[in-house]
């Protein structure tokens, strides 16, 4: 048998037990992930009216609050 030819079947049988191997572990089911997060945002809106002027004026104000994981205190700096 030509040499080129048991290549070629081999590469052929590789190619389709890597394709196999491939779709299997596609199949597997993945575990749920956690939660996504509560927002750590909010927004609000006022608009107030001057009664003079007519003139309609929106305050906006956006709250973020960031909570620090719990942990050892940082050394202070140049000790």
């Amino acid at each position: 048998m030509n040499l080129r030819l048991l290549f070629c079947i081999a590469m052929g049988m590789f190619t389709t037990a890597l394709g196999v191997v491939m779709l299997v572990s596609n199949l597997r089911r993945e575990p749920p992930g956690a939660p996504p997060p509560k927002p750590n945002f909010s927004a609000r809106a006022t608009t107030v009216m001057d009664p003079e002027t007519g003139e309609k004026t929106t305050y906006r104000e956006i709250t973020v609050s960031t909570i620090l994981a719990p942990g050892p205190a940082t050394p202070p700096a140049g000790k």
